[in-house]
Order: structure tokens, then sequence, then C-alpha cells
């Protein structure tokens, strides 16, 4: 009998998997719970030595997980979101934004839940979509999560209003009563409770809190009363906590559950630190925080911002028997990397090309990395006006290997041609990022600066929705007035 066109590759990974599932004592394939919260970072989580927040189950969690301690994603919503479903780097994925029409995920590339329903798996998305301002992208296909390889998506394309919510479910409209926090995680119970125990699960919970507008109810907010915090303070704590109260539910729920599978349990925040603003957590356009910011674990950088405080989040995850011991992994991570780690563990093998990402399970599994030493990184801030000033924002970005990074550091609260230094830093003997090392390594800072020159080259071929707007001269930007000259200079050029 003639094997359908598989690969050599594809044929050791199945049997990797069938080897791996009869060594650790279990013969299904995982369940997969992925917990992805919004504008955290390694401060609104007690264990970390915040001294005011009450997370005792994210504590817990941290206790009982496998934690990447040097796991980078985007410095802020969208562009994350589209490296967790595509593998790639945002901008190679078409996202440059988190609005106008470029937040929207090319709708040309396979995306990860997609590989789950080639694995046999049963599958949905709660909260938080963001990867899509219009219904179709640029070749005619929808942009909507429940036709894009989610079984049922209960979804908003941004922000999840905070009381009363309504929800797209798969096309339709429906109206909650309640908190935010709670529906989506009574919703996501549910799910997994309506389905067969004999077929895998893969959830994929992305919360809209503890991302500003603030509010939370009454009994969450009353935990900061006495703490000495502004009233914005004290709420985006107090949404922090309504995240904390129900991952304590979901893992009692998940160790009272009867099923013979493994449940991985995976909770990730797609960007660092909440700026001031909503929150006003408090960093200035240098990274550092304020006198009057909130506690960020000793990060430089927050929220749209190419320091660690930024990019570096937490990242736990926890598996039944194999990562459950509350050990820390320092790889070299990324947000990219979250496709073919899946892909790996469920035993498919992508079948794109143009994957960037890599995969972790050796790391997982506690051997050997898979990811290469020389591993570089490039983090980029995006967000130009529109798209025709993207080169003016080139140099918002910061490079990061295993052990330093490069940043381009604007000398003005402007991004746009901003005037910039070059800094270096060892991140891992200078925590906070304070000494610019630059001229001791010349070397290396010549490297870096050489390999991010192809690399934005290629990166804006891929920037399929700025690209678009700039050919049919129709550019969307905050300003009716600006647009209108934009669009007569895109017209000329």
């Amino acid at each position: 009998m003639k094997l359908k066109k598989m690969t050599i590759k594809r044929i050791v990974l199945v049997v990797f998997t069938m080897i791996l599932n009869q060594g650790v004592g279990w013969s299904e394939k995982p369940n997969i719970i992925f917990v992805l919260t919004d504008d955290m970072s390694w401060g609104e989580i007690g264990r970390t030595g915040n001294e005011i927040i009450q997370t005792p189950h994210l504590d817990r969690l941290y206790d009982q997980s496998l934690r990447f301690r040097n796991f980078h994603v985007s410095s802020y919503c969208a562009p994350t979101r589209a490296q967790l479903m595509s593998g790639r780097h945002e901008f190679f994925a078409g996202v440059t934004d988190t609005r106008y029409e470029r937040d929207n995920l090319r709708d040309d590339i396979k995306i990860l839940p997609q590989y789950f329903k080639d694995a046999g798996y049963r599958t949905a998305m709660i909260g938080k979509w963001h990867l899509a301002s219009v219904e179709k992208g640029l070749t005619g296909k929808s942009l909507a999560p429940h036709k894009r390889g989610f079984d049922m998506a209960l979804y908003v394309r941004n922000q999840v209003n905070r009381f009363n919510p309504y929800l797209n479910r798969n096309g339709i409209n429906e109206k909650f009563q309640g908190y935010c926090g709670d529906i989506l995680f009574n919703e996501a119970i549910k799910w997994i409770e309506s389905g067969d125990d004999e077929q895998p699960h893969f959830l994929y919970l992305a919360t809209s809190i503890p991302h500003g507008p603030v509010a939370a109810p009454e009994q969450y907010l009353a935990i900061y009363e006495d703490s000495g915090l502004t009233e914005k303070q004290a709420g985006y704590y107090a949404m922090v906590s309504n995240v904390d109260t129900n991952m304590g539910r979901l893992m009692r729920w998940l160790e009272k559950r009867d099923n013979k599978r493994k449940t991985i349990l995976i909770f990730m925040t797609d960007n660092g630190h909440a700026i001031s603003g909503y929150e006003g957590a408090g960093h200035n356009f240098r990274g550092f925080l304020e006198q009057d910011g909130l506690y960020n674990a000793g990060l430089r950088g927050a929220k749209n911002q190419q320091w660690q405080g930024g990019t570096c989040v937490p990242f736990f995850l926890h598996w039944p028997g194999i990562a459950d011991k509350g050990l820390d992994n320092y790889t070299l991570g990324s947000g990219m990397d979250i496709l073919p780690t899946f892909c790996e563990i469920i035993g498919v093998e992508p079948d794109d090309s143009n994957l960037q990402g890599h995969s972790l399970l050796n790391d997982i599994l506690g051997k050997p990395s898979s990811i290469p030493q020389d591993r570089v990184l490039i983090n980029h801030g995006g967000r130009w006006t529109y798209p025709t000033e993207m080169e003016s924002y080139k140099y918002n970005a910061s490079m990061i290997t295993n052990r330093f990074r490069l940043v381009w550091e604007r000398e003005s609260k402007s991004n746009k041609d901003a005037k910039r230094s070059l800094a270096l830093y060892d991140y891992r003997t200078d925590f906070g990022e304070q000494e610019n090392i630059v001229d001791q390594h010349p070397e290396l800072v010549e490297k870096l600066q050489a390999m991010y020159e192809p690399w934005w080259k290629a990166a804006k071929k891929g920037m399929v929705n700025d690209l678009h707007q700039m050919k049919k001269g129709k550019l969307i930007g905050p300003s009716s007035s600006q647009n209108k000259r934009y669009k007569k200079a895109s017209k000329k050029n």
C-alpha cells in the first residue's frame, strides 16, 4: 500500500509521538487549554515579588508549572496574536497595528486551529480575537475565527464589554449577564463539558482584561481599598484578581474532572506591563518606572516599548506527569514557537514553509533544546500612523539574542523620524537594562545591525494590508483630513 506523499520527517514525527505517548504512560493525545490575558506582565503575579496584588491561584500554577523566563512576544495586542496563530513574525503575517485594517491576519496562510483539526481535535476560541477589522481578507476568504478552524468561536473583535457584554457565537450575537471574566471562563467550561471525552480538544481562551478601560466587580475592588493605589491602579489589580479567581476555578475543575486524557494548561500574557493611560501603571518613554508607577518585577519597559518589560512575558505550562514541578527554563522562546510546539505535541507536521518559530517540546520534556543557540529575535513596535510612514518607524525595534538586547533608543516621545542612539544590554546580568555596553561589543553590534537591514526589507513584503492600502490609495488612519492628504501623496508615488 502506497503512502500518500508522507515525508520521512512526518513518519519520524508520528513514530516519535507514539513512543512519547507510551513512555509517559498516556495513550491519547492531550487536551490543550491555552489562556491568554491582556496587558499583564511579570509584575502582576504575587510570586514574582509583588506585595500588594492578590493572585493565590496563579501563584499555585507558578509553583506547579514549567516557567519560560525568557519568552518574548510582540509588545502589543494584535501582533502577538498573529504570532500565536501563524508561527510567523507578525509583519510576515500581515499584522502591523491593532486597527485600521492593519490587524487583519492574512487569509492566505494556514493557522493554528486548522492544524488541530488535522489532528482530529475539537476546537474553540473564547474572548478577544483581534485579528480581523473586516469580514474578509485580501484574497476574499473569511477572517472570522469560526471560519478559520475553530468549531466554536464566542468572541469580539477587540475589547469585551466589562459588564453584560454581547458576544458573537459563530456569527450570531448573544447577550450575557455578569462580568466579562466570569462569563468567558464559564463558557469555556461549558464548551468542554458539552463535548465527547473520546475526542481531544483545544481551547483558546483570550481575556480582554486587565487591559483598560478599568472596571471590576465590587468584591475585587474591595481587596485594594486600603492599598494606597490610585483608583485606576486599584481597578487594574482588581481585574487581575478576577482572572486569578477564574484560573483557580478552572484548575480545581480540571483536578476533579474524571478524564483519562492529560490536559496541558498554559497561562500566558500578550505583552508587557500596561503603560500609563488606562491603568496608570507608570512608565516613561525611556522605559523607566515612574515614582508612582506599579511594580514591574524590576524590568525596564512596558507595553509598546522595546525593552524586556515590553516583550518578555509570563508563560507557564502545566502538563501532569511531564511539566508539573515548578521549574524555570531560560531558552530564548517566542510567540512564534507556539504553533510548531503544538503541532509536534499532537503529531502534525506544519506544511507552511515560511514558519519562523521552533518547537519547544524538547524544553518541555527536559531534553536539549531545539532552539538554535545563535537565535536572534526581532521585536518591532510598528503602529505607524499611515502605511506610507513605515520607513519613518524603521528603527522602532530591538534585537534579542540569548544574552543581549540591542535597542534603537529614541531621544524624544515621538516614534516617527525619531532621533535614536544604539544601546546594548546584557539582560542576563543587568536585569533592569541600566548599563549600555554598546562600546564593549562592537563586533556583535555590527553583526546585528547587518542582520536587521535584510530582515526589514523582507518583512515589508509580508505587510500585505499596508501594501494593499498604498496600492489602492485608500490609507486608513486616525484623521479624515490627514487621510485625504496621504491618499493624494500615495497616488503621486
